[in-house]
């Protein structure tokens, strides 16, 4: 049996990323299988670790069902339950949720001794405590961005001052009405990290502000600018 990470696999998890609160019962996760035959799916959470199994599983979450069957065509509704691990009550924490579908043996073709591919998809799940203060639609507002250079390269600081993460698509230095991008990731709450430029992009010496885009809580896209200090 193989595990693989795969944008084509046909059962998937509508949700693009789980905001668990924090005194949640429960969080409801949606999948549909769009495929022509059943599969069986199973799903667990890790803290974060892409190569995680069912038997390593080390999230503070679990799924119920876990393991269950999705008929052709249809969808199933699985509830993701917090276990009660202590964590931080002024910032988010990040989990992944993963489900892999598992086909049947019997599939009309199949050789006997052909691997067994198990298709993987993988979200993340935000924990979000009550004391955070502000608010996610404010995240914005709350990131600074700078430029220097290391070792002759151009980086971009991004420093995130709130209690949320800031999950960026893109973000591009403005230069005389130009875009210069960077290589972007998401950034913890109140924790800076550095990106690089983009491979081709010009310079972006002289530049006096910052576009970027974040993902929201629904899996929209958010726009905003601001200055580079």
């Amino acid at each position: 049996m193989f595990i693989s990470a795969c944008a084509s696999a046909s059962v998937v998890m509508l949700n693009t990323r789980v905001i668990y609160p924090a005194g949640s019962q429960s969080q409801t996760v949606q999948l549909t299988n769009n495929d022509n035959i059943p599969y069986v799916v199973q799903m667990w959470s890790d803290v974060n670790n892409p190569a995680s199994t069912p038997d390593t599983a080390d999230g503070p979450f679990v799924v119920v069902p876990a393991l269950f069957r999705i008929e052709p065509k249809t969808g199933q509704s699985v509830r993701l339950v917090f276990t009660g691990k202590d964590l931080p009550q002024d910032r988010e924490s990040v989990f992944y949720l993963n489900s892999v579908q598992i086909p049947p043996k019997n599939v009309a073709g199949a050789a006997e001794n052909q691997m067994l591919v198990v298709l993987r998809n993988r979200i993340k799940i935000f924990y979000r405590p009550k004391g955070i203060a502000g608010s996610p639609e404010k995240v914005t507002e709350q990131l600074r961005f700078s430029l220097k250079q290391q070792a002759g390269q151009w980086v971009m600081a991004a420093t995130n001052d709130s209690g949320f993460y800031a999950s960026f698509i893109k973000a591009a230095a403005v230069v005389g009405g130009k875009e210069v991008p960077f290589k972007v990731d998401m950034v913890a709450p109140k924790s800076q990290v550095s990106w690089k430029l983009e491979k081709g992009a010009g310079s972006p010496a002289g530049a006096q502000k910052v576009k970027f885009t974040l993902v929201n809580d629904y899996g929209g896209h958010t726009s905003a600018e601001a200055s580079l200090n």
